[in-house]
């Protein structure tokens, strides 16, 4: 079975727009799913449930991608520089439903108002990179999971730092890589970037604003997790599938 997401004379996702290069497609889509995250952000949102995730999936990805908001019908994988070339092991297809059901369920049943601020990151990073994990669409998984993250985090009273995350892509992707090797994951890593995100205030995105002992504070935690000429690398049809 070919890969039914991609044209079939070149490797490149089909899309609405018809591109068929894989930069141009990269920088439009990212273009798009970044305006569409402001717009997404400022109408709010409640459903945490599989269902809003595909809803947050759809509006993000809609404008580019049919198929934006349901679930990916074949088995994907992705080479990752930090498992030397070995892919994270997403569900497979026909588990989607089932594993983000599990997945939900467990974020229903913690006593999140029961928990300091240390402990709400330290399980959230637990029950979302299990989201994460599943990897239920064919492309734009992260940026979905971390926009659902983000408003989960504030319906709890919480503010999360997105230009943090938006601008340390790289570091958050490969922490959920790390976070999702089942009994040898690694959470510390995203801990760590979330313990700067989480905040009990607002963010101020105006460096200038702040006070002159902040300013190499906020930079120097900006500088922290920075990939240079980070380019995200596409998934695959698993070879197995």
């Amino acid at each position: 079975m070919s890969d039914i997401y991609l044209y079939d004379d070149v490797p490149v996702l089909r899309n609405i727009l018809g591109i068929k290069d894989n930069k141009v497609l990269d920088l439009v889509e990212a273009e798009q799913s970044r305006a569409n995250m402001m717009l997404l952000y400022e109408q709010g949102f409640e459903d945490f449930s599989p269902r809003g995730l595909c809803s947050i999936h759809r509006f993000l990805f809609g404008d580019i991608y049919e198929w934006a908001g349901e679930y990916r019908i074949i088995n994907i994988e992705k080479r990752e520089r930090l498992l030397a070339g070995r892919s994270v092991w997403y569900s497979n297809d026909e588990d989607i439903e089932k594993d983000l059901c599990t997945a939900f369920d467990q974020i229903n049943e913690q006593q999140w108002s029961s928990l300091s601020r240390e402990e709400f990151v330290s399980m959230l990073v637990r029950c979302f990179s299990r989201i994460w994990q599943v990897h239920p669409f064919r492309e734009g998984n992260t940026r979905t999971v971390v926009m659902l993250m983000t408003f989960f985090v504030e319906s709890h009273g919480y503010y999360m730092d997105q230009e943090l995350m938006a601008a340390s892509a790289g570091y958050v992707r490969d922490s959920f890589v790390m976070a999702s090797l089942d009994q040898f994951s690694e959470y510390e890593h995203l801990e760590k970037i979330l313990l700067d995100a989480v905040c009990e205030e607002p963010v101020s995105y105006d460096i200038a604003s702040l006070t002159p002992e902040k300013q190499p504070q906020r930079q120097e935690v900006y500088q922290k997790y920075r990939y240079e000429n980070y380019t995200p690398e596409p998934h695959y049809k698993r070879e197995d599938d």
